[in-house]
């Protein structure tokens, strides 16, 4: 099937989605023992252990990766209050929840993840996540609720 742009411009246009992805992302760190996958915004926090790093407590053998991941409050933004927008993403929005757009290869590990903790409080995953991508699938949207 022929298409309107060629190779290279699809290879532009991407390029604009990921330094987009590059300049507003924050780091998050993904704590992986065994199974058990934990996410969090701050570097210096374990949450297999939910103590500060570098502490003197027995430790397990735990591998970190660092990632990218834009991060919007949702009770911050007018998002919550567009007619619909919940039945689109099989999300029901209210206050406490986070939107949370990290790549495909970080997806992998962040929907495994049994906690998530963002700027110091826990949140689970709730609803679908959506495949974004102007071509194909590079980005998903992942909506976090406040853990009680």
């Amino acid at each position: 099937m022929a298409s309107y742009l060629s190779s290279a411009q699809k290879s532009v246009i991407a390029g604009v989605f990921d330094n987009m992805h590059d300049t507003f992302a924050r780091d998050i760190t993904i704590y992986q023992v065994k199974n058990k996958i934990f996410v969090s915004t701050n570097n210096t926090y374990n949450a297999l252990y939910k103590r500060i790093k570098d502490s003197a407590y027995e430790r397990k053998e735990v591998t970190s990766t660092t990632a990218k991941a834009r991060i919007l409050y949702v009770d911050k933004q007018l998002e919550r209050d567009l007619a619909g927008l919940a039945a689109q993403i099989n999300v029901p929005l209210s206050e406490g929840m986070v939107r949370v757009k990290i790549d495909a290869s970080t997806y992998a590990l962040f929907k495994k993840a049994s906690e998530i903790e963002i700027d110091g409080d826990p949140f689970n995953i709730v609803g679908d996540a959506a495949g974004i991508g102007q071509f194909n699938i590079t980005y998903y949207t992942v909506y976090l609720q406040r853990a009680d």
